[in-house]
């Protein structure tokens, strides 16, 4: 089953550029209007800052937060850039020229696939659709990877996968492991996502699925803790939620945390040890990096 087409969005593209040291305030200004927001440069030129709003900014609102943000950091208020990008249909070109991919010993392939598969591979059958993860983005790949290494030496029966979109890593789980898995997702246009794909590869018996905010939900909270949990957001939300992830993992569990920048990686590895979790490895593709880390396991105490 195929997910269903939505209408073309359209979108605005946000630019300022500021000095290196400046970006994350910049960056906040943009994140309180923006759908998504990143950030390009050097050390020895200006940063580039976007951000990519589905709404008509409000010019005014934003200048005022970009004056803000240059008072705190000592710099010039930079010139905001505005650009309307004509609506595409993502969709339909995703769907016309996603091919099969093979990562490690897994093979994702769509639905108007025929062809025939690698020979001891675990095949997912997922469309380019609404929901993000289809496993050509590096942070999905070097997740997936960092499972298949994790599952060499570990047994998982409870996993979390947080920040579902399509499913993917939650069939990777549900592949590697006789795990029970719950796939949560901020939006519930992903979680929608999620089911009809878990229904397609034969694992809603496996996966069970909502949304939830983060570790909010009663649903998460009731299963915890878990002994893997897989967050592939971004690096603020994963900061953000450290005490959470540390309570909601088991002694000698796994978290596999994705969506970082190679820059933001050691930042988040800091948060997460100081919360007590021990780093084990880092994949990187493609400027991006995912984490293992793991939480040490209960010491035995002798009578």
């Amino acid at each position: 089953m195929m997910t269903a087409p939505i209408a073309p969005q359209p979108l605005w593209r946000l630019e300022v550029t500021v000095p290196k040291h400046a970006v994350a305030a910049f960056e906040g200004v943009f994140e309180g209007v923006s759908v998504a927001v990143t950030s390009m440069g050097d050390d020895d030129i200006p940063w580039r800052v976007e951000g990519y709003t589905d709404c008509e900014p409000d010019t005014a609102a934003i200048e005022a937060g970009l004056a803000l943000a240059a008072d705190a950091t000592g710099v010039e208020v930079p010139a905001l850039s505005i650009e309307f990008l004509t609506p595409r249909d993502w969709l339909a070109e995703n769907m016309a020229t996603f091919a099969p991919l093979r990562l490690g010993r897994f093979f994702i392939y769509p639905s108007h696939y025929d062809g025939p598969r690698p020979a001891a591979c675990i095949p997912f059958r997922i469309d380019a659709g609404t929901a993000f993860g289809s496993g050509t983005h590096p942070t999905t790949g070097t997740c997936m990877a960092a499972l298949a290494d994790v599952a060499k030496s570990r047994i998982s029966a409870n996993a979390l996968d947080l920040g579902c979109g399509s499913g993917i890593l939650s069939f990777a789980i549900a592949k590697l492991w006789p795990a029970e898995v719950l796939a949560v997702d901020i939006d519930p246009e992903a979680v929608r996502v999620t089911r009809a794909n878990t229904r397609d590869n034969g694992l809603r018996h496996r996966i069970q699925t909502m949304v939830s905010n983060g570790y909010t939900s009663d649903a998460v909270r009731g299963r915890a803790p878990y002994d893997l949990i897989v967050a592939n957001v971004l690096a603020r939300p994963l900061v953000g939620m450290v005490r959470d992830t540390a309570r909601n993992l088991t002694p000698g569990g796994t978290v596999v945390l994705s969506g970082l920048l190679n820059r933001d990686a050691r930042w988040v590895a800091s948060r997460h040890r100081a919360a007590g979790l021990v780093f084990e490895k880092e994949w990187r593709q493609d400027g991006w990096s995912t984490l293992v880390m793991r939480k040490p396991p209960r010491r035995l105490t002798r009578p």
